[in-house]
């Protein structure tokens, strides 16, 4: 059931379902006041730190068994392909 402010606009209208053009305009200067008021909570935006990178070099790290290293302490031969 689609509720009717009546001709007086509120937040706790549009809340109850009033969609007038009156009720929305006083909803999106509430909106518009509560960002305004978080935004100046958390001060300025900061910048975003470069990421370091180490994850993605080219370069295999030394901690890693080969093949043929696996094949040698299992007791096999490692194949000559």
């Amino acid at each position: 059931m689609k509720f009717s402010c009546d001709g007086e606009p509120s937040l706790s209208n549009y809340g109850r379902g009033c969609r007038c053009d009156l009720c929305k305009s006083v909803k999106a200067l509430y909106e518009r006041e509560r960002r305004s008021r978080i935004r100046k909570e958390h001060g300025p935006i900061q910048p975003k730190k470069p990421s370091g990178g180490n994850r993605d070099k080219p370069v295999p790290e030394p901690d890693a068994f080969t093949r043929q290293e696996i094949l040698r302490a299992r007791g096999m031969e490692p194949s000559r392909s």
